[in-house]
Parts: structure tokens; C-alpha cells; sequence
């Protein structure tokens, strides 16, 4: 009896705590859990490459050696616990483990229930298509396509809000390489994910495939844990600290994919060039003709006309004048675009634009006349 009289109030103030914000005695606790384990359990979705992927029965990647840099810090060993990306976050919510570290993005909607370090890359979704479908190169142009995501990724998340290409029909699949490789095989129209994740893939596997070299998103990635882990939490940002004033951060990002990345884009700003000169009139020149002033048009003679833009810098020949005409000529093909017009023997610095006109030359007239000087193109 003289135990049940003191049950009540207990009870009563177990409950009280639990309202007002006291610590829950049955939530798991990460500290308490790893004195008893003697190891710290890490959970990641290992298909992620290069950031965690399968190593025998082990993983590797970029969050892997932060997960062994944050288990040193804490003085355990890392278990790692490989794990689907749609239970990650389950299995840490039921105490089965103590992180997850594998490519997470910090949203708002995660950080409801979750908590996360200080964020440790940056990243972003971008989009993937095959090399040969040139009419996919923005977000707009996915109007009305099929396109793949991971499934419960930011990705989905975004195709299902976004506004700018209507008619999308949106595949989830278990992995990013689950849906590059139906994008292989033209199942679908394009791939929205993580840009390095997809970037790494295309170069090591899908040679027919490529980025846009654009995000649809601005992201973070962060280590995760339980909202109440807060003694965990600063030991982990401690460590994402220490990485990151040492140098030893960008060191990873060398070690596991900094080279592929610079090389796809790279390639890819020569694919543009290349598709650009395409484009590109077969030949440039000045047609300069003087109706009028006083302005001696010899005094033009041995100069050159120079172009400069976001397609690169070009010169033209030099100037070769009779008479009240003159002309130049550019011995490479411009690519069209606007160009900054540079001649400093007439004090002109002005903007100028290069047609799309693969198949013709382009021939600008410069017409030089008591009240200026107009430049006016025109194909042959």
C-alpha cells in the first residue's frame, strides 16, 4: 500500500517534466549509447558516390572519412550501417543509430523534426540528359517530359512544387543510378539530383549522358541527428570546425572528386565552343566607309579592329584603306554573341552584336560621317 500511496505523484510529475520540456527517459540518448557500445553508429545510404559507397563489406567516400574524423574526435570507433535512403532517417528517429551522414541536404521541413550540423558542402540539383538530345538545357525545356528523381530526395521535392515547366511526369527510383541508367536507356527524358553525384556517375559510367552545367537549387549538406542530441551535436560541429580552419576539407574534396568535376566542366565549356562555332557566320570583316568630316582615313592604316566577349577575344587583320574606304577581316571564326568593339585609333569602344549565320560571312559596315559613326551588319 505504501508503495502505490507514491506512485501517483510520480507519475504526475514524470508527466509534468515530459510537458514542460523535461528529458524524456525512454528517447534514445546518443552519448549514453556509445559509453555502453564502446563505437558510434553512422548511418548512409553507400550509392552515393563519391560521397559513400560500398567497399567490400565496408564503405568509403568524402562522408565517410568525416565520419571517421568525427568518431576520432569522439574517441569510438564508427560503425557504419548501411541503410536505404527512405529509412535513414527512421532508424535514427528509433535510436538504432546515433548519425546519419550521406549526402543529406538541410531543408526546413527536415529541420522540423531533425537536428543538423553546420553545414559541410555545398551542392545543389541540377539536371541530366543524354548528350544527344540538345533540346534539354534548363529547367523550362522539361516541360511536358518524363523526367527521374530519387525517391524522397530534394529533387522529387522540387519537381513536385516547381512552377517553370508544366506537364512534367515525375519516375522516382531507389537510387540516382537507378535513374541514369533508365535515362540511358531513354526510358525517361532527363534526371533532376544532386549535381556532384550526378556529375561523378555520368564520368565513371554514363558516357552517353551529361549535366546541363546549371543548379535548379541552392543546398547544403549537414550531419544529422535527434533534436535532443545536443551534446553530440557540438562534438560534431566541433569537428566540421576543425576540418574546415585546417584545409583538410578541401583536401577531401581533391581526394574524391575535385578532378572529375573540373574535368566535366571542362568539357563541357568545350562542347559549347564547339557548338557555338557552329553557329558562327564562316567569316567576319569591316567594310569602313568615310562620307564625310575631315578625318583622313590613311591615318587607319596597320591597325586592328578588336572584339571582345563572353565567347572569347578576337582580332581582326589590319586595316588596309584607298581612298575614303577601308576594310579588315578576321582570319577565325565568331561565335555570336555581343562584343565590346575596341578601335583606339578612332576613340570607338562600343557594343556590337555577331549573328547566327553558320552557312553565310557577315560583313559590318562602319560608316563614318560628320555626325558619328553608325555600324550597320549585313549577311551574303
Amino acid at each position: 500500500m505504501q508503495t502505490a500511496k507514491y506512485s501517483l505523484p510520480i507519475l504526475c510529475l514524470a508527466l509534468t517534466l515530459i510537458q514542460c520540456g523535461g528529458h524524456d527517459p525512454d528517447a534514445p540518448d546518443a552519448m549514453a549509447a556509445m559509453t555502453k557500445n564502446k563505437f558510434v553508429r553512422i548511418a548512409t545510404d553507400a550509392v552515393n558516390l563519391p560521397f559513400s559507397f560500398g567497399s567490400g563489406t565496408g564503405v568509403q567516400g568524402f562522408d565517410v572519412d568525416i565520419g571517421a574524423e568525427i568518431g576520432k574526435d569522439l574517441g569510438y570507433e564508427v560503425k557504419w550501417i548501411k541503410m536505404p535512403f527512405e529509412r535513414l532517417f527512421e532508424i535514427l528517429k528509433k535510436g538504432e543509430v546515433e548519425l546519419v551522414i550521406s549526402a543529406i541536404s538541410i531543408t526546413p521541413e527536415r529541420k522540423k523534426d531533425l537536428a543538423f550540423s553546420e553545414p559541410y558542402f555545398e551542392s545543389g540539383n541540377t539536371i541530366a540528359h543524354r548528350r544527344d538530345n540538345k533540346k534539354i538545357k534548363d529547367l523550362a525545356s522539361l516541360a511536358g517530359k518524363k523526367v527521374g528523381a530519387q525517391s524522397s530526395s530534394t529533387g522529387q521535392k522540387f519537381l513536385e512544387s516547381q512552377k517553370t515547366a508544366a506537364g512534367v511526369t515525375i519516375t522516382k527510383f531507389p537510387t540516382l543510378d537507378d535513374a541514369l541508367g533508365a535515362l540511358n536507356r531513354t526510358e525517361i527524358d532527363a534526371v533532376v539530383g544532386d549535381e556532384p553525384i550526378l556529375t561523378y556517375s555520368i564520368y565513371k559510367s554514363f558516357p552517353n549522358l551529361m549535366t546541363a552545367g546549371l543548379r535548379v537549387t541552392e543546398e547544403e549538406y549537414g550531419v544529422v541527428t535527434r533534436k535532443n542530441e545536443k551534446e553530440l551535436l557540438a562534438k560534431v560541429n566541433a569537428t566540421i570546425a576543425r576540418l574546415k580552419k585546417s584545409g583538410e576539407l578541401v583536401e577531401l574534396r581533391k581526394k574524391w572528386f575535385q578532378d572529375v568535376m573540373e574535368r566535366t566542366s571542362t568539357e563541357r565549356q568545350e562542347m559549347r565552343k564547339d557548338e557555338q562555332l557552329r553557329e558562327a557566320p564562316k567569316a567576319v570583316s569591316f567594310n569602313i566607309v568615310k562620307t564625310g568630316g575631315g578625318y583622313n582615313l590613311d591615318r587607319l592604316d596597320g591597325f586592328e579592329v578588336n572584339l571582345v566577349g563572353s565567347n572569347g577575344s578576337f582580332k581582326s587583320s589590319p586595316i588596309t584603306t584607298a581612298g575614303n574606304r577601308g576594310s579588315c577581316r578576321f582570319s577565325a571564326p565568331i561565335p555570336p554573341g555581343e562584343y565590346r568593339l575596341n578601335m583606339p585609333a578612332l576613340k570607338i569602344n562600343t557594343t556590337i552584336n555577331i549573328p547566327k549565320t553558320a552557312s553565310r560571312s557577315v560583313t559590318i559596315d562602319m560608316r563614318i560621317t560628320p555626325s558619328g559613326i553608325d555600324f550597320v551588319p549585313r549577311t551574303s
